[in-house]
Parts: C-alpha cells; sequence; structure tokens
C-alpha cells in the first residue's frame, strides 16, 4: 500500500525559502541591466538636452518625505538630483551592488541610499564615515531609506 502521508515537495518549507531567493536572484539580473542609453548617460552624447539637477541636501529631502511622501514623489521621483550630506554608511546590498548611505535625519531612521555601479568600487573605496560628499543620482522613491540609482560623486 502507498504512503499517502508523504508531503508534497511544493508544501516543504525549504521549497518556498528556494522559490523566494531564486525570484530575488531574477530581480536583480533584470533590474541590474541597464545599457547606457537607458539610464541617460549618452544624452549629452546624443544631442539630447538633459534636465538640470534639483539641488537638494540630504537633510532637505529627508525631511521632504517625511513631511509628505507623496508631494516629495511629485517633486523628486524619477528626476536628476544633486545631493549634498554626511556619509553615514557605504556598502552593498543584498545582490552585491555598491551604496553609500546620506544621513536623513538625526536618528538615522530614514536615511538617502544611493546605489553605484560596480565600476565604481574603486572610487568608493576612498569615501569615510562622517565625510561630506555631494553625489549626483535619480530618485526612485521611499523604501524603507530614499533610494537614489546610477550615482555618481560629484566632490
Amino acid at each position: 500500500m502507498e504512503d499517502v502521508s508523504k508531503k508534497k515537495f511544493y508544501k516543504k518549507w525549504w521549497f518556498w525559502v528556494l522559490a523566494v531567493v531564486v525570484l530575488f536572484i531574477v530581480i536583480g539580473i533584470s533590474g541590474g541591466s541597464k545599457t547606457p542609453s537607458q539610464s541617460g548617460e549618452n544624452a549629452v552624447a546624443n544631442n539630447v538636452p538633459q534636465k538640470e539637477a534639483i539641488k537638494v541636501t540630504a537633510t532637505t529631502l529627508s525631511n521632504d518625505y517625511s513631511a509628505n511622501e507623496v508631494s516629495a514623489d511629485q517633486k523628486y521621483k524619477t528626476n536628476l538630483v544633486e545631493i549634498s550630506g554626511i556619509v553615514y554608511s557605504i556598502g552593498k546590498d543584498i545582490l552585491d551592488t555598491p551604496y553609500v548611505s546620506l544621513k536623513g535625519d538625526q536618528y538615522g531612521v530614514m536615511n538617502i541610499q544611493c546605489m553605484f555601479s560596480k565600476n565604481n568600487e574603486t572610487e568608493l573605496a576612498q569615501v569615510t564615515k562622517g565625510q561630506n560628499i555631494t553625489l549626483l543620482g535619480t530618485v526612485s522613491g521611499k523604501m524603507m531609506n530614499i533610494l537614489v540609482n546610477d550615482c555618481k560623486i560629484v566632490k
């Protein structure tokens, strides 16, 4: 007689952990493969006028998102911003993408997380916690921290 008490593989906990890990890998691969034309790096070379960056401090950006996330998204989301602030941390995310976090509020609850290309790791190795820095990137909105993609160090 057949043993009917055996669980199906999709009802086991390890299957769902594996499925979530695979999902994160797929999302990371699809999100990290921007070509220069997609990220706007060829805008100047193609004689397409590039928008002027919105200049803002990390504290102001954080305060704007704390006060009204919808209004801040309308002002900053998908726009090029030049953010000045104090480095709170330097690290890599779960997909090994390097980032610099700027101190957003006095308690370090909502910081500005600026994501860089892996090609910038040598430059980021020179950045230190507590350093004043200016970064250029595109705001993608708030998800715990305020996320800024395609970042470059201005000074």
